[in-house]
């Protein structure tokens, strides 16, 4: 099927008008959220229980044999029903587990970045021949591996609604990427009535390094903090945009690594703040406790396992603040300094 602009899905759902399959795919991970939030709204929200299911991928009832027998499942309520399966990267892009790169088969990744069991997208490609009427299955993806039969199959049958961030690979697109920047900042000020200033705005991509997450975030901030007058000043970014507004994903790890708590609590409060899942950080620790503590300390690696299992259970079972447990986590894990092995 074509390609769908972000605009058109929303046009789609605020007229209940919902595709058969959707791919949403890019790394503006706040608006393949609010998209998600739009198609789920055309479910009556006292009928979500029932109508609605939000599932990861190769988690618990985010196996391809599982998100198809949801997709088949009929409504309790026999109106239409809405499947979400988030992190589909995991069936669409896995990281190969040793294969040679022609296997068609991939193995799934699990949550701490590792290969896992081979992940058996069967079900998927047959449901994608033959979709059940009035279930919309949405798969949202970080990216996915074009070269796939899956993946091809995929693309033919759904509605494909990119939502890229701003590319910064080399000069040229660091300039392309400035220039949509700024145009994207005074579209969102003119779209409620506001105004900004030039140099408000180069402050304000300074601060949040050209990631789309981080310049969204800090948008909302200056909006809210600014309600009360028409245009955003230089003062109100420095303000309110911090200095070290751009989040580095790896400094909680670094910080671990080095043993020192404080830095990594202050590296976890900007990831919260930043609104990342706690699931993605609990993997990303899981990662460097079987991969680099295991190689400098392996003493160390059980009780930290064992740290990891009480937190994710304890977060997927509602067990508590989802920041306390993880501060909880943090401080657990670390412990004296590691050397440094490279694990950025």
């Amino acid at each position: 099927m074509p390609a769908l602009s972000v605009e058109a899905l929303r046009k789609q759902y605020k007229t209940g008008k919902l595709a058969p399959i959707y791919l949403i795919v890019g790394d503006d991970a706040k608006l393949m959220e609010q998209l998600v939030d739009g198609i789920e709204a055309t479910i009556d929200e006292a009928d979500r229980a029932f109508s609605v299911d939000r599932v990861y991928a190769m988690e618990a009832g985010g196996a391809p044999v599982d998100i198809i027998a949801s997709a088949r499942t009929p409504s309790m309520l026999g109106g239409p029903r809405v499947v979400i399966v988030l992190r589909s990267e995991r069936l669409f892009k896995p990281k190969r587990g040793g294969k040679a790169a022609d296997v068609e088969e991939d193995e799934a990744v699990s949550d701490d970045g590792t290969p896992g069991e081979a992940a058996d997208v069967g079900p998927i490609e047959d449901y994608l021949a033959s979709p059940v009427d009035g279930t919309t299955l949405v798969f949202v993806a970080a990216d996915v591996d074009g070269t796939r039969r899956i993946t091809k199959k995929l693309k033919e049958a759904a509605l494909v609604v990119e939502c890229a961030g701003l590319e910064t690979r080399t000069a040229n697109d660091r300039r392309e990427a400035l220039a949509t920047a700024r145009a994207q900042v005074q579209n969102e000020m003119l779209q409620v009535g506001r105004a900004i200033d030039k140099p408000a705005i180069d402050l304000l991509l300074e601060r949040t390094g050209l990631d789309i997450n981080q310049l969204r975030g800090a948008i909302e901030r200056l909006l809210l903090y600014s309600q009360d007058r028409q245009s955003i000043s230089i003062d109100d970014v420095r303000e309110v945009v911090g200095e070290h507004a751009f989040v580095d994903d790896w400094a909680v790890i670094n910080a671990i690594g080095d043993g020192d708590i404080a830095k990594a609590l202050r590296a976890l409060a900007l990831r919260f703040e930043r609104g990342d899942s706690p699931h993605g950080i609990v993997g990303q620790l899981r990662w460097w406790v079987s991969s680099r503590l295991a190689e400098a300390e392996p003493d160390r690696v059980r009780p930290a396992l064992e740290a990891l299992l009480r937190t994710d259970l304890s977060l997927k079972s509602s067990g508590g603040d989802e920041r306390v447990l993880l501060e909880r986590l943090v401080v657990e894990l670390t412990g004296k300094a590691l050397a440094r092995q490279g694990w950025r």
